[in-house]
């Protein structure tokens, strides 16, 4: 007897979509094509609907912790939002304090979100003060099941100087680790900014000009030839230029374990965003910086050939008060925005139902690659027997709708994607085989559990 039988839905598996049956045993996926009679304990008609694999966020900030002000998401609300949106795995980041030291940051977020999270987690680590103690326990960081380490090219207390770069990840290729990277240089941002506030050039409209496009593109270049001369694997988060996305796909075809993600802003709005005057500019006040229509459409094109891997969100949602505190000075607005729980409508209307992305492209992006890169795959990911029963049935023809930060349910009081018209609604998630979201009611007391990931091969 299943525990679980989903009948009659358009199944997006690793081989391709099909009508099918799926029973769900002990927390797996125990059989693709069970009868439609079979005996379980629940069953779930989903006639009509498409069932998916559960989405993974390989990139998520609960909360990100700011000198000034923590952004307002924590495990608890963040990983609710994801839940009804159809996230079932999240992936957050280990923040180490001035020391450097990792292993006392990890401890403290195992601690908390043990203690929090409604949904399945796991984590990079950011590098951001390098000792000869922070490079031994990176490989207990690894040991731990944490394999992926985040740097950054830019802003105070977290940039790293290139020869430090380069040592972090000839350290990553001795560990197996996948070495992510925020790529701005943060000397021209520094600059940048500098020589528009001499100018009295600080209201959000300059913003993008404060962070120019040469900062993305020579930062990600620089990162992917440090990448080629240490042997580092490689994955660029946020991408946001064309160019980012060229380097990235150019990279790959010279077979260097270089991947890259982008995010849905860059996918939705264009720099236009930030010139509006009004108090709600500051809402896009993020960095990287949105760009461009052409780029808007480049980072399109990429996720559909392949030559961008993955979509993760970036969700660090402040609150309007913290956003528009400081007034119309780009100086005063903390970076971030939330978009966990609106991943997947946005993806399935403007990418699946637009004609730029496939439904199986769109699971690739969402579920499969991020399960892959991250070293989950094929616990997560995927709709195959053994796998944790991760899944969510999406009614494709419900809607349209709109977005309203009212009716989304992390801690956000607002939301970029106000008054975005989407088509689709999550009907159930399943976590693991069991239904945590129901019509948009959490059921069944949803805990996460943490999903420790092995080294990548030499």
């Amino acid at each position: 007897m299943f525990d679980l039988l989903i009948n009659n839905g358009q199944c997006v598996l690793p081989g391709g979509s099909r009508k099918t049956n799926l029973g769900i045993l002990d927390g797996k996926f125990a059989a693709l094509d069970a009868p439609a009679d079979a005996p379980a304990q629940s069953v779930l008609d989903a006639t009509g609907k498409l069932v998916l694999p559960g989405l993974i966020d390989t990139h998520v900030h609960l909360p990100w912790p700011s000198a000034s002000f923590d952004s307002v998401d924590n495990f608890a609300t963040g990983s609710r939002g994801a839940l009804h949106g159809g996230v079932t795995t999240l992936v957050e980041y280990v923040v180490p304090d001035d020391s450097g030291r990792i292993l006392p940051a990890i401890e403290r977020q195992l601690a908390k979100a043990s203690a929090q999270a409604l949904c399945d987690y796991s984590f990079h680590v950011i590098l951001r003060r390098i000792t000869p103690q922070t490079l031994l326990e990176m490989a207990d960081a690894v040991s731990l099941g944490f394999s992926s380490f985040k740097i950054f090219t830019a802003y105070a207390g977290f940039r790293l100087e290139d020869s430090e770069v380069m040592a972090c990840f000839r350290r990553g290729a001795e560990l197996g680790a996948l070495m992510c990277v925020h790529a701005e240089d943060g000397v021209l941002v520094s600059d940048s900014i500098s020589q528009l506030v001499q100018a009295g050039k600080h209201q959000i409209e300059y913003y993008p000009l404060a962070h120019p496009r040469l900062a993305d593109v020579e930062a990600t270049f620089r990162m992917l030839i440090y990448a080629r001369y240490t042997g580092a694997r490689l994955h660029v988060v946020h991408v946001n230029t064309r160019e980012g996305a060229n380097f990235i796909q150019d990279a790959r075809a010279d077979g260097l374990p270089i991947t890259g993600e982008t995010c849905p802003q860059y996918l939705a709005f264009t720099s236009d965003v930030y010139k509006t005057r009004t108090p709600q500019a500051a809402n896009f006040i993020l960095a990287p910086v949105i760009r461009e229509e052409e780029d808007k459409q480049a980072l399109w094109d990429a996720l559909a050939s392949g030559g961008l891997d993955t979509v993760a969100t970036d969700h660090c949602p402040y609150s309007t008060a913290q956003k528009t505190r400081g007034g119309d000075d780009f100086r005063t607005v903390p970076g971030g925005a939330g978009g966990i729980e609106t991943l997947l409508p946005f993806l399935y209307t403007y990418g699946v139902r637009s004609g730029k992305l496939s439904l199986e492209r769109m699971v690739e992006v969402s579920a499969a690659n991020p399960a892959r890169l991250f070293n989950m795959y094929p616990r997560k990911g995927a709709i195959a027997p053994g796998s944790d029963a991760d899944v969510l049935i999406y009614d494709p023809e419900a809607g349209p709708s709109v977005i309203k930060a009212a009716g989304l349910h992390s801690a956000m009081d607002h939301t970029i994607y106000e008054g975005m018209e989407v088509t689709g609604r999550v009907d159930a998630t399943i976590l693991r085989g069991k239904v945590v979201v129901d019509h948009g009611n959490l059921t069944n007391s949803p805990a996460g559990t943490v999903i420790a990931r092995q080294a990548y091969p030499g």
